[in-house]
């Protein structure tokens, strides 16, 4: 079914208050942009999403309010493509796909709520050991950590802000994690340090992305 049925059956007060609470939940399964997890504990900051109507409804709004935008601005990025392939510019830059389509809360409560995401991620990262890595990866992985784990913690003690020169080691160094984390999954024999820095990378993304007008080249539709 789609998102808009999804939504009504939240709004019918004519049905279970259990059911409108699972409604909700199939919305997020076709929309969530911090991923399932991560939408449902933002939304959850509306109230008693099980109990409270009141709550439930909001979390709604917020939802579709998100929803309404990001679709405004994928259709205002395709147009934006559109324009640039007349030009002979075929392939967009990394950072506009990633801006538009990587993980972030579009719309008003954007900063909000990707800032309170990665202090969400950040409560499991921080009490992580960290793992076993490949011998020949370890310098480079090593040095990843210490920058973005930084410049994270940093995000997080300043509510969600950063100075010129940490933006700059987010926006550069975490493409670099991107393309080592597929050396520590299958089939290699590292999947805790898979999970560790993966977790690094969509911290390092959310941090990027909330950040957005601060990288090169990305197009987007503000609310």
């Amino acid at each position: 079914m789609s998102f808009s049925v999804h939504a009504k059956r939240v709004r019918d007060r004519g049905l279970p208050l259990v059911r409108r609470h699972r409604a909700l939940r199939d919305a997020v399964g076709l929309y969530c942009p911090l991923g399932f997890h991560g939408t449902w504990a933002y939304l959850s900051t509306a109230g008693d999403l099980r109990n409270d109507e009141k709550a439930l409804l909001r979390a709604l709004e917020m939802l579709e309010a998100s929803r309404t935008v990001w679709i405004r601005e994928t259709e205002a990025f395709a147009e934006h493509r559109r324009g640039e392939k007349t030009r002979h510019r075929r392939t967009p830059p990394r950072a506009q796909v990633r801006y538009v389509y990587g993980p972030r809360w579009p719309g008003p409560q954007g900063k909000p709520a990707m800032l309170e995401e990665v202090r969400r991620l950040w409560t499991d990262f921080a009490r992580a050991p960290f793992p076993s890595i490949p011998r020949e990866d370890k310098s480079v992985l090593a040095e990843l950590d210490t920058w973005l784990a930084g410049c994270i913690s940093t995000y997080l003690a300043n509510d969600g802000s950063l100075d010129a020169g940490r933006r700059r080691i987010v926006t550069e160094r975490a493409p670099e994690l991107r393309r080592y984390l597929p050396r520590l999954g299958h089939p290699s024999n590292f999947p805790e340090a898979f999970r560790y820095f993966h977790a690094l990378l969509k911290m390092a993304e959310l941090v990027a992305n909330s950040l957005g007008e601060g990288i090169p080249g990305v197009y987007s539709q503000k609310a």
